[in-house]
């Protein structure tokens, strides 16, 4: 009688055990209409958001077109000032009256810009591009249009060209 006691304790457990992980058991309920309604306004931000993220990366691409038209590398060079006793190098550079046969006041030698090598590792690349770029960026352009649309504010940048003035020794 023991055995058969046992014998029938297992075939509950195994019926139990297979009840509980048969497909027609326990199945998941869709999300309810709360949940639903959230996740439809969750897509429709997300959706509005990847649309002006898109319009922001096709005028970027249209802003390096036409702003990366050639890279030119640039170096200082000169040494004005040597520290051995080598004659100074660079640029000449004199300040005071000219014209009516004046002599400059001033005149010494100074560092300057000039294009390197591709190779150089100490150059700068300077990037320019064509009147388009100049559209692109302006103030009223389409890259800070394109930005305000997906939500991106660009920093105002002054609007005039600014000066240079020679420096000093």
């Amino acid at each position: 009688m023991k055995r058969f006691l046992m014998l029938v304790g297992v075939a509950v457990v195994a019926a139990a055990m297979y009840v509980a992980a048969s497909p027609a058991g326990r199945q998941a309920a869709g999300p309810t209409a709360r949940q639903y309604k959230a996740l439809k306004k969750q897509v429709t931000t997300l959706s509005k958001t990847v649309k002006g993220l898109k319009t922001a990366v096709t005028t970027e691409t249209k802003l390096l077109a036409a702003c990366v038209k050639f890279a030119i590398p640039i170096n200082q060079f000169g040494n004005p000032h040597p520290t051995d006793t080598s004659t100074p190098e660079g640029y000449e550079y004199g300040k005071g009256p000219f014209g009516n046969g004046a002599t400059p006041t001033t005149e010494f030698f100074t560092t300057g810009l000039d294009v390197s090598t591709t190779t150089d590792p100490g150059a700068v690349w300077f990037i320019g591009g064509d009147a388009s770029c100049g559209a692109l960026v302006s103030p009223t352009g389409a890259l800070r249009h394109a930005a305000a649309k997906a939500g991106i504010r660009l920093p105002h940048a002054a609007v005039h060209a600014p000066s240079f003035v020679a420096h000093q020794p």
